[in-house]
């Protein structure tokens, strides 16, 4: 067997693996379109523990627990609880005096998100809940939030995680939110509703979710800069399925300064990477052992964890190391060409050929992807019209141009994350 043909086997077997993330993204997005799952009015009302982790946080905490407390769920049945940590404005005197129990965390070394919420769980008697929700500080909810995702705790007998509609809270306020709220619906109307037609995991998006309360008697395990990767990975290697329920909305923040933007996604970057690190291997192994029953939630994680971008990128690097050592296995150039496809050839006709050389390539590419993104968010804001029919339409439809630059901006940033190993937590303005 030579040495192009050994290669193009290669190849095939990658692009085949990574053609399977592309499959189950448009299969489960096509589900998420056809039918969204409706849960049955829970005749029980369960009690939870609402948990917000924040910090420096004085303008916004007060908009999240006003809106809790205005909801239409029993009050008597929702406590809530406020993390501070290493504060150092007056959240915790507001969050006190609209009615939150307030928890002080100060530890500069341990400044995670995750550590946080350790701490809180060694201060809080869960065996008093059935489930626990968390929030970030920036957080509002739907009046029937606690009712509709009520609704599909019960329904999952208490025992399993839940997560929601994510909608950015400041869609109206400029065309970056608006782009986040596009992204955010892509990921729940399209990934997260399609997959749970077919009992296929989803994952968590930072907040927004329930948790059985009885899972955290031992506290809280996840210290990463993004715990939600970590927390989802660990459930789907342990067999576990997290739900989604459409009819719960709260609404999120999102930044509208560029630079805060990157630096945001920068960090959400290096946590999947660190999330690479500790579940990539563990994933693999669980899905050719025979205990683990559920293979499409895992194929569906370890193509998250891949990070598509860099594998994408490393498809083509191989490709040119490929070509540029084929003489020394007595293989020219030009026969190299001949044999294989554009995407591994590109040093041997970029000037060569207008329709395969690999400028015409890399531009046919990224005209698809843009159409191919900038059709998705039509469908997603058609799909989901009663969520933003009283959003501002002239910024949506600004924002639907820009959502494909705001996607393909991931290749950078998986690139940046890949070198940068200090990546901190940064404060995010919120409530400005």
């Amino acid at each position: 067997m030579n040495y192009v043909v050994i290669i193009n086997i290669i190849f095939t077997i990658i692009n085949v693996l990574f053609g399977l993330f592309i499959f189950h993204f448009v299969f489960f997005g096509i589900s998420g379109l056809v039918h969204k799952k409706k849960y049955p009015v829970a005749e029980e009302l369960c009690k939870y523990a609402v948990v917000v982790s924040c910090k420096d946080e004085e303008k916004v905490i007060g908009r999240l627990i006003k809106s809790i407390k205005s909801s239409d769920y029993p009050q008597d049945k929702l406590d809530i609880y406020v993390i501070v940590h290493n504060c150092t404005d007056n959240t915790a005197s507001v969050a006190k005096s609209i009615g939150a129990n307030v928890i002080i965390y100060n530890d500069s070394s341990k400044n995670r998100v995750g550590y946080a919420y350790n701490y809180a769980f060694k201060n809080i008697d869960v065996s008093g809940y059935e489930g626990v929700i968390f929030f970030d500080a920036d957080n509002v909810v739907a009046k029937d939030y606690f009712l509709k995702l009520n609704n599909a705790f019960v329904y999952y007998e208490k025992k399993a995680v839940v997560t929601t509609f994510r909608h950015a809270l400041n869609m109206d306020k400029g065309v970056l939110p608006a782009t986040y709220g596009i992204y955010f619906a892509t990921c729940c109307l399209l990934g997260f509703s399609g997959r749970d037609n077919f009992n296929v995991s989803s994952r968590i998006t930072g907040c927004g979710f329930v948790m059985p309360a009885s899972d955290l008697k031992d506290g809280w395990n996840y210290f990463g800069l993004t715990q939600d990767v970590e927390f989802s990975a660990d459930l789907v290697n342990k067999g576990k399925t997290i739900h989604y329920c459409n009819e719960a909305t709260f609404y999120d923040e999102q930044p509208r300064n560029f630079l805060v933007m990157w630096r945001q996604r920068l960090r959400w970057a290096a946590g999947q990477r660190e999330a690479k690190k500790k579940y990539m291997f563990k994933s693999i192994k669980s899905f050719f052992s025979k205990e683990h029953k559920n293979k499409i939630s895992l194929h569906v994680l370890i193509s998250f964890l891949s990070t598509p971008c860099l594998l994408s990128l490393g498809i083509f690097a191989l490709g040119v190391l490929c070509l540029l050592f084929s003489p020394l296995a007595n293989v020219s150039l030009y026969d190299a060409f001949l044999f294989w496809d554009n995407s591994a050839s590109w040093i041997s006709n970029m000037f060569l050929s207008f329709k395969t050389g690999a400028l015409f390539v890399l531009l046919r590419n990224m005209i698809v992807l843009y159409a191919g993104a900038f059709i998705t968010g039509i469908v997603v804001l058609l799909v989901g019209h009663d969520k933003y029919q009283k959003n501002n339409k002239f910024i949506l439809a600004v924002s639907l141009l820009f959502y494909p630059l705001f996607l393909l901006l991931q290749f950078p940033l998986d690139l940046a994350a890949l070198f940068k190993h200090n990546v901190a937590w940064s404060k995010i303005p919120h409530g400005e």
